[in-house]
Protein backbone atom coordinates (compact mmCIF):
# COMPACT_ATOMS: atom_id res chain seq x y z
CA UNK A 1 0.00 0.00 0.00
CA UNK A 2 0.85 3.59 -0.88
CA UNK A 3 2.26 5.44 2.43
CA UNK A 4 0.55 8.35 1.44
CA UNK A 5 -2.73 6.16 1.38
CA UNK A 6 -2.17 4.52 4.67
CA UNK A 7 -1.52 7.54 6.31
CA UNK A 8 -5.11 8.70 5.60
CA UNK A 9 -6.95 5.26 5.41
CA UNK A 10 -5.90 3.43 8.94
CA UNK A 11 -7.67 2.22 11.92
CA UNK A 12 -7.97 5.85 13.25
CA UNK A 13 -9.43 8.09 10.40
CA UNK A 14 -10.73 7.62 7.31
CA UNK A 15 -9.98 9.98 4.29
CA UNK A 16 -9.93 10.08 0.42
CA UNK A 17 -9.08 12.50 -2.05
CA UNK A 18 -11.92 15.16 -1.91
CA UNK A 19 -11.98 15.75 -5.65
CA UNK A 20 -13.92 13.71 -8.38
CA UNK A 21 -12.07 10.36 -8.57
CA UNK A 22 -11.03 6.87 -7.71
CA UNK A 23 -8.34 6.09 -5.60
CA UNK A 24 -6.29 2.47 -5.65
CA UNK A 25 -3.81 1.46 -2.86
CA UNK A 26 -1.00 2.00 -4.84
CA UNK A 27 -1.34 5.59 -5.09
CA UNK A 28 -2.93 5.26 -8.63
CA UNK A 29 -6.00 7.98 -8.89
CA UNK A 30 -8.62 8.26 -11.86
CA UNK A 31 -10.07 11.45 -11.95
CA UNK A 32 -13.93 11.64 -12.87
CA UNK A 33 -15.74 13.81 -14.99
CA UNK A 34 -18.89 14.10 -12.85
CA UNK A 35 -21.71 16.50 -13.70
CA UNK A 36 -25.34 17.36 -13.82
CA UNK A 37 -27.22 19.52 -16.23
CA UNK A 38 -30.94 20.27 -15.72
CA UNK A 39 -33.35 21.64 -18.02
CA UNK A 40 -35.66 24.44 -16.85
CA UNK A 41 -38.38 23.57 -19.18
CA UNK A 42 -38.96 20.02 -18.31
CA UNK A 43 -37.31 20.48 -14.73
CA UNK A 44 -35.50 17.34 -15.29
CA UNK A 45 -31.90 16.59 -14.28
CA UNK A 46 -29.61 14.58 -15.40
CA UNK A 47 -25.97 13.15 -13.61
CA UNK A 48 -23.33 11.95 -15.84
CA UNK A 49 -19.68 10.42 -14.87
CA UNK A 50 -17.00 9.60 -17.10
CA UNK A 51 -12.98 8.89 -16.63
CA UNK A 52 -11.15 11.98 -17.19
CA UNK A 53 -6.99 10.75 -16.98
CA UNK A 54 -5.27 8.62 -14.47
CA UNK A 55 -2.63 10.47 -12.10
CA UNK A 56 -0.82 9.91 -8.54
CA UNK A 57 -1.06 10.91 -4.99
CA UNK A 58 2.02 12.44 -6.17
CA UNK A 59 1.18 14.61 -8.41
CA UNK A 60 -2.04 16.27 -6.89
CA UNK A 61 -0.03 16.67 -3.73
CA UNK A 62 2.98 18.89 -5.76
CA UNK A 63 -0.02 21.21 -6.53
CA UNK A 64 -2.78 20.71 -3.36
CA UNK A 65 -1.01 19.82 -0.11
CA UNK A 66 -4.48 19.77 1.73
CA UNK A 67 -6.41 17.68 -0.76
CA UNK A 68 -7.50 14.90 1.76
CA UNK A 69 -11.33 14.65 2.98
CA UNK A 70 -12.52 12.77 6.08
CA UNK A 71 -15.35 10.68 5.35
CA UNK A 72 -18.17 9.08 7.00
CA UNK A 73 -19.81 5.41 6.94
CA UNK A 74 -23.44 5.54 7.04
CA UNK A 75 -24.21 2.19 5.77
CA UNK A 76 -21.84 -0.39 5.01
CA UNK A 77 -22.44 -4.32 3.07
CA UNK A 78 -20.31 -7.43 3.25
CA UNK A 79 -18.36 -7.75 -0.11
CA UNK A 80 -15.95 -10.94 -0.81
CA UNK A 81 -14.25 -10.88 2.21
CA UNK A 82 -14.15 -7.10 3.14
CA UNK A 83 -16.85 -4.41 3.35
CA UNK A 84 -18.28 -2.03 1.19
CA UNK A 85 -19.21 1.16 2.15
CA UNK A 86 -21.12 4.57 1.55
CA UNK A 87 -21.35 7.89 3.32
CA UNK A 88 -20.51 11.33 3.41
CA UNK A 89 -17.75 13.70 3.34
CA UNK A 90 -16.59 17.05 5.10
CA UNK A 91 -18.95 19.31 3.23
CA UNK A 92 -22.45 17.90 3.40
CA UNK A 93 -23.02 17.86 -0.44
CA UNK A 94 -19.89 15.25 -0.61
CA UNK A 95 -20.69 11.44 -1.04
CA UNK A 96 -18.27 8.31 -1.35
CA UNK A 97 -18.19 4.73 -1.72
CA UNK A 98 -15.13 2.77 -0.34
CA UNK A 99 -14.34 -1.41 -0.80
CA UNK A 100 -12.12 -2.73 1.95
CA UNK A 101 -10.42 -5.81 2.96
CA UNK A 102 -10.73 -7.96 5.86
CA UNK A 103 -8.36 -5.88 7.66
CA UNK A 104 -9.99 -2.76 6.96
CA UNK A 105 -7.28 -2.13 4.06
CA UNK A 106 -8.28 0.07 1.67
CA UNK A 107 -8.67 -2.22 -2.13
CA UNK A 108 -10.55 1.14 -3.82
CA UNK A 109 -12.67 4.36 -2.56
CA UNK A 110 -15.23 6.39 -4.79
CA UNK A 111 -15.38 10.16 -3.84
CA UNK A 112 -17.65 12.38 -5.56
CA UNK A 113 -17.80 15.59 -4.64
CA UNK A 114 -22.05 16.44 -5.44
CA UNK A 115 -23.25 13.60 -4.65
CA UNK A 116 -24.54 14.15 -1.77
CA UNK A 117 -24.27 10.99 1.31
CA UNK A 118 -24.34 7.42 0.11
CA UNK A 119 -27.53 6.29 2.60
CA UNK A 120 -27.95 2.96 0.35
CA UNK A 121 -26.01 0.04 -1.13
CA UNK A 122 -26.67 -3.16 -2.70
CA UNK A 123 -25.28 -5.61 -4.89
CA UNK A 124 -26.68 -7.17 -8.25
CA UNK A 125 -24.97 -8.97 -10.30
CA UNK A 126 -21.68 -7.57 -10.01
CA UNK A 127 -23.02 -4.38 -9.92
CA UNK A 128 -23.29 -1.74 -6.73
CA UNK A 129 -26.02 0.14 -6.72
CA UNK A 130 -26.08 3.25 -4.32
CA UNK A 131 -28.43 5.61 -3.63
CA UNK A 132 -27.91 8.79 -2.22
CA UNK A 133 -29.51 10.61 1.23
CA UNK A 134 -32.31 12.64 -0.71
CA UNK A 135 -33.62 9.27 -3.35
CA UNK A 136 -32.94 11.45 -6.07
CA UNK A 137 -29.50 9.56 -7.28
CA UNK A 138 -28.90 6.20 -7.82
CA UNK A 139 -25.09 5.19 -8.62
CA UNK A 140 -24.01 2.40 -10.25
CA UNK A 141 -20.75 0.94 -10.60
CA UNK A 142 -19.52 -2.50 -12.18
CA UNK A 143 -17.27 -3.60 -9.82
CA UNK A 144 -15.11 -6.04 -12.03
CA UNK A 145 -14.25 -2.36 -13.95
CA UNK A 146 -14.48 0.34 -11.53
CA UNK A 147 -14.72 3.12 -14.50
CA UNK A 148 -18.13 2.00 -15.38
CA UNK A 149 -20.39 4.53 -13.48
CA UNK A 150 -23.71 4.97 -14.72
CA UNK A 151 -25.40 7.54 -12.63
CA UNK A 152 -29.47 7.94 -12.97
CA UNK A 153 -32.08 10.40 -11.81
CA UNK A 154 -34.62 8.87 -9.24
CA UNK A 155 -38.20 10.17 -10.19
CA UNK A 156 -40.91 10.46 -7.60
CA UNK A 157 -44.21 10.57 -8.78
Amino acid sequence: MHISIAEHWNLKKHELPGINCIVYPNGTITILNCYSTYNPNTKERNFFSSPLCDTTIESIAKYNVDYWTVVDEWVSIDYQDGRIYGGDGEMGNEGFISCTDADDRLVWGIFFENSNPIKSLEIKDQILIAINEHSELQIEINLENLNEINMTTINHK
